[in-house]
């Protein structure tokens, strides 16, 4: 059973001091550091079953950002507000350095912390995610989207992906967890997240200004994993392969957008290759 700690700390977003941030995480093993940092609607539940694979070597540790998860649900909600709030949790967790996982959003944030403090990491793995905006759904479904959470919630949004088709990866994802604790999850998620987080990240994930150009001047190892079965994310995974001097790309076959589920083997391979490669 994993325990849920909390800290505090004070992150500056980028229009005010936002005091009293209460940031909550897992915290397991001992060793070097390594952060997971989990996408948009995610949580550290994304990460819960992965902890002990890597916990024999390392401090593994998953938190939820703010706006999900069982962190506080106070904005403004922006990816550099999110970044600020990514170094504070290092601070407050008494982390100098530390290898590092982002995924979707959490990919978005790592990014810009490496660039912006390049010293606090060792290594980084950047897992179905892009150095510039995406847009996932066109205007007026992301307008609908918006409208609907911020009358009923984030939970409202439950019965159209249950109503959604799956794929095969996100099948091989189901079978992973069973189907009843694969919903459980998602409603757990949808429940704590703040809607106007939704609607701002949301808006974040689309509208970012590009920082692929600023990628050639990374020298840590990197990792970059893309389910080959995740579309969106391909293109954005190769230019960012092409433009790091240091990274090495890994399709993950048979997955999509969350191949810690839905190829948990090939996954776990990948994750410690890296950690092998970015110990030497």
């Amino acid at each position: 059973m994993l325990t849920t700690h909390f800290v505090s700390n004070d992150p500056i977003s980028e229009d005010r001091l936002q005091t009293g941030l209460q940031t909550a995480f897992h915290d397991v093993g001992s060793g070097d550091a390594f952060v997971l940092v989990h996408g948009f609607t995610g949580s550290k539940l994304d990460f819960a079953d992965q902890l002990p694979w890597f916990a024999t070597t390392h401090r593994v540790l998953a938190y939820d950002q703010r706006g999900h998860g069982e962190s506080s649900n106070t904005g403004p909600y922006t990816l550099y507000g999110l970044v600020a709030d990514l170094i504070g949790f290092l601070d407050a967790a008494g982390i100098e350095r530390c290898h590092i996982l982002g995924h979707s959003l959490g990919g978005m944030v790592v990014l810009r912390a490496l660039i912006a403090h390049p010293m606090r990491f060792q290594s980084a793995v950047l897992m179905d995610t892009a150095p510039y905006g995406l847009s996932l759904f066109d205007a007026n479904v992301r307008e609908q989207l918006n409208t609907l959470v911020t009358r009923d919630g984030c939970e409202a949004l439950l019965q159209g992906m249950q109503g959604q088709p799956q794929n095969a990866a996100i099948q091989r994802g189901i079978d992973c967890l069973g189907e009843q604790e694969h919903w459980r999850r998602i409603r757990v998620k949808l429940e704590q997240m703040d809607p106007a987080a939704f609607v701002e990240l949301g808006s974040a994930l689309s509208d970012q200004p590009s920082v692929l150009s600023n990628l050639s001047s990374l020298s840590l190892p990197t990792t970059i994993i893309v389910g080959e079965q995740d579309e969106p994310f391909i293109k954005p995974s190769v230019d960012m392969a092409n433009a790091m001097p240091h990274a090495d790309l890994v399709r993950i076959a048979d997955a999509g957008h969350s191949p810690q589920y839905e190829n948990a083997e090939a996954w776990q391979t990948a994750l410690e290759a890296h950690l092998s490669r970015a110990a030497v």
